[in-house]
């Protein structure tokens, strides 16, 4: 296969912002088709991406057979369906997160993609981010051999080794607005409230992250908005993620804090990664992915990335609500769109498959169930890894 030709359904503006410029800025991809139920996103597409067609009718989409793959960009709780669709059409399927909202979803999925011989994708794109890849490769590489540098503080050094002091301990902030949240997100029945909405991100970075999946869950506040969740992994690493709604854009949404064996790693939003610990401090800057304030904060990094968007904020003040320039940390939308493209191309495995989906979807029903009973819930390895025949 040399050109895959794609067709995004779901022509919003999560697709405007990321699918459509990431489509054409591939040399491995060629843009087919637009399918939105929507005239004026119909026509958007059109005058700024030109398509061979646009329609109305994914079964349109699914029944040409020039189409080698289908992006869904559409309402959490018609995703389902339109996976199906596609997968029994014999189309290669990227899916925005989470991939189902239910386990037995996630059980059909992983079967109609046995039996069809397609590769789905699910965009869990932070895993891709060129900063958390930084980030992981050197957490690993000091977990495989542990370098403590020159200046640590040691009082007993003939104390024995705690099993506690060989676990990782993971801490993920996020700084949300509620204000930007639309009711399909926050409605039970559609949208299925911000763990299943959002929080799937984390669930799944963190099991990335730790190489490990995790054997208890405990989550605290409320799946449609704040809450708190704690996981547990077999070897005594636990991962917290902590959302809140209640924030502001005028500070960076995404914090990561990794700790193992005497040294810190961070990630700042994307834009700048920390490591301590490891004799002196290493400071890693990295581009955004959309930058349309260039002359606030040339230097990168985090202060620089703050300073944007405070700007941006005062703009949009300034201008009535008008203006908001597209400012953009790097997440990793485009790398794992070509890495997919190249598993489709090179007949080799998806990067984030099917079983990531489903396992990042039932790591959020625990964690809803969780609330609901106000107390911990165990990690089944029977659902976690379901048999399909």
């Amino acid at each position: 296969m040399e050109t895959i030709k794609a067709a995004v359904i779901g022509c919003g503006a999560f697709a405007r912002t990321q699918h459509f410029p990431n489509i054409a800025r591939s040399e491995r991809l060629e843009l087919l088709a637009g399918c939105s139920r929507s005239e004026e996103n119909r026509a958007w597409v059109e005058e700024h991406y030109a398509p061979r067609y646009t329609t109305p009718d994914a079964d349109e989409v699914f029944d040409d057979p020039d189409v080698d793959m289908v992006v869904l960009s559409v309402p959490h709780a018609v995703h389902f369906e339109l996976m199906i669709g596609a997968i029994e059409a014999g189309k290669h399927v990227m899916a925005e997160k989470p991939m189902t909202m239910t386990l037995e979803e996630s059980y059909e999925v992983c079967k109609a993609v046995k039996d069809a011989g397609v590769k789905l994708c699910v965009d869990y794109n932070r895993r891709f981010a060129p900063s958390m890849v930084h980030m992981r490769a050197a957490y690993q590489a000091h977990r495989a051999s542990p370098s403590v540098g020159a200046g640590q503080f040691i009082e007993a050094a003939d104390r024995p080794t705690l099993p506690e002091e060989n676990a990782s301990m993971l801490l993920i902030r996020i700084n949300d607005e509620s204000s930007t949240y639309r009711p399909v997100h926050i409605d039970w029945m559609t949208g299925g409230g911000q763990i299943i909405g959002e929080t799937c991100h984390w669930l799944d970075l963190s099991c990335w992250l730790l190489d490990q999946e995790p054997v208890r869950v405990f989550a605290t506040g409320t799946a449609r908005l704040c809450h708190i969740i704690t996981l547990d992994f077999p070897d005594g690493s636990r991962a917290c993620i902590w959302f809140s709604p209640t924030g502001t854009f005028r500070f960076p949404k995404e914090l990561f804090e990794l700790t193992d064996h005497f040294a810190l790693f961070r990630n700042l939003c994307f834009v700048e990664t920390q490591v301590f610990g490891r004799g002196e401090p290493e400071i890693t800057h990295f581009d955004l992915q959309h930058d349309e304030l260039p002359e606030v904060g040339p230097e990168g990094g985090h202060d620089a990335y703050v300073a944007k968007l405070n700007e941006r904020a005062r703009l949009h003040a300034q201008s009535g609500g008008e203006l908001w320039p597209n400012l953009s940390p790097d997440k990793g939308h485009f790398q794992l769109l070509e890495a997919f493209a190249e598993a489709v191309a090179e007949d080799r495995p998806s990067p984030i498959d099917e079983w990531a989906g489903a396992r990042a979807t039932y790591l959020s029903r625990r964690a809803i169930e969780s609330i609901r009973l106000g107390a911990p819930v165990p990690v089944n390895v029977e659902d976690l890894h379901f048999f399909v025949d």
